[in-house]
């Protein structure tokens, strides 16, 4: 049979639909990611015990780690192959798929096993104290350690099949896996009585689900399909698994970085109690909302950008770019303003007890004045990577992170205590939201005006 790919998606049908067709789906499994990352909050806040909450939110920048990693691999396979369907270089395509599911298999095999090995550091840096690490322990070993490869590659075989237009059927997997773990927390956690463990096991059965899941909808389809899972077709090309983790990286820079001040934050956090870390967790989790909402829209738009980019259509490539910034500013600050007004409220959804309740309040309604700010940065990002343009978001989001998020946050810190801490990250944002935006006039209009002016010197 055939291998085709829906060009009229991609070329033709207009831009607002098109995007809506890749968007809509990507959010909604968004959504339920969101309600995933919830969900093990919710459930042990349910316990009412900070200590229990305080040892998940140390673990969790960790398991954000596995996020980083499914980005370095996921993104920049989706990119290479996006733009290789564009130039109909259809070879490429299948090899890239073949080299970003078995290289992030080995990769992740490497460094889990490392994990392992760091496990007690790693989390006594986080800010772990005597009350939480047993805690923090136990989600990181069955999360991770156990868990690390079936939850990379679910979402890195979810960019496989987006790359290629099936963004219904990628959504659909990271779906099942979020209701399922929705499903299977209150069962662990409070009918096995396994608390903090409950929702780690939880965890690790849902993202095994979706990579099955995932698998299933590769093998129904392979015969029309230019992905293959055959291990590294023609041997493996270093060039191309190069390509791969080049464009990459800045996604999983970006979740790496947001990791490391996430673990600094909290360590700070600890300074102040396990109340202090709790209500802290709490906000964290509230503020990937606007994270995961955005990474959803970019991730929605990534492939219609790298394939026109590819076909050198750029004009479709601006319309695209366009309405992802009014998709997500629309939804950062509806996300921002609910926050601020319900901060209390929201705080007491996930535990109840006073002392966490009020650190939660003074914490949120500082930290989450980032968002709307935050929400471009991230997107940019995202768009320098679907053209190929790493250099620019690796270079902006290390500056986000080294240069003024981790010494902002130090500095507030000693100044305002625990207020300060919150106050480092809509600093921070707002400073990058400025950058951003040369970041993306560079890329996005000089660089494509030369290139449009060379394609037309050529034809």
């Amino acid at each position: 049979m055939a291998k085709e790919v829906n060009k009229e998606v991609f070329e033709v049908l207009p831009v607002p639909q098109a995007v809506a067709k890749f968007v809509v789906p990507s959010l909604a499994s968004t959504l339920i990611t969101i309600i995933y990352s919830l969900a093990d909050t919710l459930f042990v806040g349910m316990l009412n015990n900070p200590s229990q909450l305080a040892g998940l939110t140390v673990a969790f920048p960790y398991y954000q780690f596995l996020n980083a990693f499914s980005s370095l691999w996921g993104v920049g396979t989706n990119s290479v192959m996006s733009r290789a369907l564009g130039e109909k270089d259809y070879d490429r395509v299948s090899k890239a798929s073949s080299h970003g599911f078995w290289g992030s298999l080995v990769f992740m095999a490497v460094v889990c096993v490392i994990f392992q090995i760091l496990e007690k550091p790693l989390l006594y840096v986080a800010g772990a104290s005597a009350q939480s690490y047993d805690s923090a322990s136990v989600y990181m070993l069955i999360v991770f350690v156990i868990g690390g490869i079936p939850t990379v590659l679910s979402i890195v075989m979810s960019n496989l099949l987006r790359a290629e237009g099936h963004a219904k059927s990628a959504s659909s997997g990271l779906m099942l896996g979020g209701l399922l773990n929705c499903i299977l927390d209150p069962i662990f956690i409070f009918g096995a009585d396994m608390g903090v463990a409950g929702a780690a096991v939880a965890t690790l059965i849902s993202n095994c689900v979706s990579l099955i899941f995932l698998i299933v909808v590769y093998i129904r389809i392979r015969e029309t399909s230019y992905i293959t899972l055959k291990p590294f077709p023609g041997g493996v090309s270093w060039k191309l698994i190069k390509d791969v983790i080049l464009v990459g990286l800045p996604s999983g820079c970006l979740t790496v970085l947001g990791a490391t001040g996430c673990i600094i934050q909290t360590s700070l956090y600890s300074l102040y109690g396990d109340a202090a870390v709790a209500g802290w967790g709490v906000v964290n989790r509230i503020s990937f909302i606007s994270i995961y909402t955005v990474h959803g829209v970019a991730q929605g738009v990534l492939p219609l950008i790298g394939y026109n980019y590819g076909a050198k259509n750029f004009k479709r490539v601006r319309s695209v770019n366009k309405c992802a910034f009014l998709i997500t500013e629309i939804l950062a600050w509806a996300i921002m303003i609910l926050s601020l007004i319900f901060s209390a409220g929201i705080i007491k959804i996930f535990i109840n007890d006073a002392a966490t309740i009020e650190a939660g309040v003074q914490i949120m309604r500082k930290y989450m004045l980032c968002t709307p700010f935050m929400a471009i940065v991230l997107l940019v990002s995202t768009l320098c990577q679907a053209v190929g343009k790493w250099q620019y978001s690796l270079i902006m989001l290390a500056i986000r992170q080294l240069v003024f998020n981790i010494p902002i946050t130090f500095l507030l810190n000693s100044l305002f205590a625990m207020k300060g801490v919150a106050s480092g990250q809509p600093t921070t944002e707002l400073i990058c939201f400025i950058g951003a935006l040369f970041v993306y006039h560079r890329c996005f209009y000089r660089a494509m005006n030369k290139e449009e002016l060379l394609s037309k010197k050529v034809s």
